[in-house]
């Protein structure tokens, strides 16, 4: 007897595209039994499907096996074919824990009736076809709790896509427009400069003093969208830019993206001005792109006017050792973060990044963001110091300093032996800036070397002769206890 799914022309076409044009490590473990099945279960899922709409599946794989102990699922996404999709599922799942065994992102093209039902699959470059796209997903241990929420996370998460791609031409039509209306040529510059596919744009909306919005547009646009700035921050804006601060304004919201990447959503504030008074807000939701992060920062409105004047303020010679390394430290620093700073604050960070290129050694420095909501700490760290445990002591001592939660942290390795972790701390609720001098001594206590830490702190307490003595017959005892030392300062290993 035929299997059924060779008399389905649906289900034989949609087996084709599964198994064709993915990654090698897709495939692996993928025979013709598991397609044929894969193949079904997206058939039934696309069966019916309101233009629109994505349809979003998930179904137990019933195969056991003692690696995910019989918790393993499978789910399949259907939707119009758009950008972002397949990135903003897999952070989707990413940010919920959940690990992706396989992905396989066929695009094909299909013939639906009236009524949303799919009758036949075409190839996808055929004339006047719907493009629809199937996201064909297998995850490991994924809990009966974790199913519950994972199809409304990704509901949601498809939702802020579609919003997104389909304003896209309206926020562009808003940030050109801004761009026209800011006076400062540099911060004209570079909203052009955002146009030119270097800012990915999910959200717009304007703001008056009293809380109201208008002309919604992205994810602001949604049924109950969470508001991208809380009522004090607009009004701390309208306050900054009466008071004479820059245009744009670049701040972080406290809400992750949902679209793209997980990272803090960019704001982008303009004021909209009648007369000498600020009517409104203009602001612009989004991220930096992948490649805007990474131009050089004299090809970055803003950025580049900073890198002349410290140039010149400096009498740096562009092609010497000191200009060169300016340059670095101003191409290393998160364009999206330097760039909402103001002057000294940017200034201080690039001096003592150049200092720590000629000399290597722990550093920690604090910088306030714009309208005193987040708290950037940067941290300088040998290489060979890094770790999980260090993380989060460092995380844990700047918490409890700032009275404030952390909101994100990031790390990258320089080859020059030193790691540079940047931690996000949330002052909106009775945080306050810490003694930068009193963390940075901490951290240099906390880093320096186990066994000259400890000398050090018995030295304090039995001189330095008697040190000496103690930490050679004692201090090697804890080598092999690096766990230990990364919870505790040398000074602790005194009790």
């Amino acid at each position: 007897m035929a299997d059924a799914n060779d008399a389905n022309p649906i289900t034989r076409a949609l087996e084709q595209a599964l198994t064709q044009g993915g990654l090698a490590d897709e495939r692996e473990g993928f025979g013709e039994a598991e397609a044929r099945r894969a193949a079904s279960f997206v058939a039934e899922a696309a069966a019916v499907r309101e233009q629109h709409d994505a349809v979003v599946a998930i179904a137990r794989i019933e195969r056991r096996d003692t690696r995910s102990g019989g918790r393993r699922v499978r789910a399949a996404i259907v939707n119009d074919d758009m950008p972002f999709l397949v990135d903003s599922v897999a952070n989707c799942l990413a940010v919920g824990g959940i690990v992706i065994q396989r992905l396989l992102h066929p695009v094909v093209g299909v013939e639906r009736d009236e009524a949303g039902r799919l009758v036949r699959i075409l190839p996808a470059d055929s004339p006047g076809a719907r493009r629809e796209s199937i996201i064909y997903l297998e995850l490991e241990q994924v809990t009966a709790r974790q199913r519950e929420r994972l199809e409304d996370e990704l509901r949601e998460t498809l939702a802020h896509v579609r919003v997104a791609v389909r304003d896209w031409s309206k926020m562009q039509d808003a940030l050109a427009a801004d761009a026209e209306r800011v006076t400062d040529e540099e911060g004209s510059a570079l909203l052009r400069w955002f146009l030119d596919r270097n800012l990915t744009q999910t959200g717009h909306q304007m703001c008056y003093r009293d809380g109201s919005g208008a002309a919604a547009l992205g994810i602001c646009a949604l049924d109950n969208a969470e508001p991208l700035l809380a009522p004090s921050t607009i009004a701390a804006a309208f306050d900054w830019f009466e008071e004479g601060g820059r245009a744009p304004l670049i701040v972080k919201s406290n809400r992750a993206s949902r679209v793209h990447r997980t990272s803090l959503i960019d704001l982008v504030i303009v004021p909209i001005r009648e007369g000498k008074n600020i009517a409104a807000l203009s602001i612009h939701a989004g991220m930096w792109t992948s490649v805007a992060l990474a131009t050089a920062p004299d090809r970055v409105p803003m950025l580049r006017s900073v890198l002349a004047s410290l140039m010149e303020k400096h009498h740096f010679d562009p092609s010497g050792h000191a200009g060169k390394t300016l340059f670095h430290a101003l191409t290393v620093l998160p364009h999206d973060v330097a760039i909402g700073f103001d002057r000294v604050t940017l200034e201080r960070l690039v001096l003592t990044f150049m200092s720590l290129a000629d000399r290597p050694r722990p550093k920690l420095v604090l910088a306030a963001a714009p309208l005193d909501r987040h708290l950037y700490a940067f941290i300088w760290l040998p290489r060979d110091d890094v770790s999980t445990a260090r993380r989060i002591a460092i995380q844990d001592m700047l918490a409890r300093a700032a009275h404030a939660p952390l909101l994100s942290w990031s790390i990258a390795l320089e080859e020059g032996g030193l790691a540079l972790l940047r931690i996000t701390l949330d002052l909106r609720e009775g945080g306050q800036v810490p003694d930068e001098a009193q963390l940075d001594a901490e951290l240099r206590h906390m880093v320096r070397g186990w066994v000259p830490g400890v000398e050090a702190a018995l030295a304090e307490h039995v001189g330095g002769e008697r040190a000496v003595d103690l930490t050679d017959s004692f201090a090697e005892g804890f080598r092999n206890g690096g766990a230990r030392r990364a919870r505790r300062t040398a000074r602790a290993a005194l009790s």
